[in-house]
């Protein structure tokens, strides 16, 4: 009888809804690091293209009798799959990869912490959700924030519009993800939510296919080294396949608000790593833009 309690309780800890965000956002933080860390030997778009096709082939086999029985969703809304498949592999993962080749992870983590608000922006221009004046002036300092870490809290700097390509590369992604999320809303809650998985893979592989021979024909090939392979691998276990069944799961045990708000793990998970594993150091621009970020954060969440 002694042991049936441990064993209880371990299955309780390993089939909870917080282990599984939690670890979605770990995942979510160790592929920004992973990406830099390998920036010299493996090129973005190969990276993305490789983990998107791997990703797919991996949950295939799990969605194809759900496929199979919802082809008619599918030609339904194939328009509006194409699209949010776009904004997620090409305008947003895609993107924040490249940006990972003129940027730090501190950066892209500290910009990536305005995400909820660029929703929210969405939300009300496209579904004229509510969006109050402290929600405004909330949006308004973190996007003020995120302007001095792209300047490196340079006043001359900005003026002169001298400011890290990177940053604006990873600001842009992060918007593409914002719409993505949603745009989501759109689909038919019908749909099963593994349809919609393969579905976004599958054209997202079309999308990148094209970038990524323009990529290995003019600028450089991905190579099939030991360090590309494990990192593909990574990505498309961890980071795409596992990381969305664990979220799709987080959201339907604990909602998709309880679950969001675990998204700000995201960024100080990878500050953590980017300062252990990659040796960056946070700078006093840094801070200054955290400190707004959040204080707009704050401001936005209050009714």
């Amino acid at each position: 009888m002694g042991s049936t309690k441990p064993k209880s309780g371990l299955r309780r800890f390993l089939f909870s809804p917080y282990l599984a965000v939690i670890l979605t956002a770990l995942f979510w933080a160790v592929t920004t690091i992973v990406v830099r860390y390998v920036r010299d030997e493996s090129p973005p778009i190969g990276l993305s293209f490789w983990r998107t096709l791997a990703a797919f082939i991996i949950m295939l086999p799990f969605c194809l009798r759900a496929i199979i029985l919802q082809w008619d969703l599918v030609r339904q809304h194939w328009k509006l799959l194409a699209l949010l498949s776009f904004l997620l592999w090409v305008g947003g993962n895609a993107l924040l990869f490249v940006s990972l080749q003129y940027t730090i992870a501190i950066n892209a983590a500290v910009i990536n912490s305005v995400e909820p608000l660029f929703i929210v922006a969405f939300a009300w221009l496209l579904f004229r959700d509510e969006f109050t004046w402290l929600q405004g002036l909330g949006l308004a300092l973190s996007l003020s924030g995120v302007l001095v870490l792209i300047a490196a809290g340079s006043v001359e700097r900005l003026l002169a519009l001298d400011l890290n390509r990177g940053d604006l590369i990873v600001t842009g992604a992060y918007i593409s993800w914002g719409l993505y999320a949603v745009l989501l809303r759109k689909l038919p809650r019908t749909l099963d939510y593994r349809v919609t998985v393969a579905a976004i893979l599958g054209f997202g592989t079309l999308f990148l296919l094209p970038i990524y021979l323009i990529e290995t024909i003019y600028v450089r090939p991905i190579l099939p080294t030991a360090t590309t392979l494990i990192t593909v691998a990574w990505l498309a276990t961890f980071s795409s396949s596992l990381a969305m069944i664990l979220w799709n799961y987080g959201i339907m045990k604990l909602g998709a608000a309880r679950a969001g708000q675990y998204l700000h793990l995201i960024p100080a998970f990878t500050i953590a790593l980017a300062i252990i594993v990659l040796g960056e150091t946070l700078g006093p621009h840094h801070i200054a833009g955290i400190v707004l970020i959040v204080i707009g954060l704050f401001i936005a969440s209050r009714r």
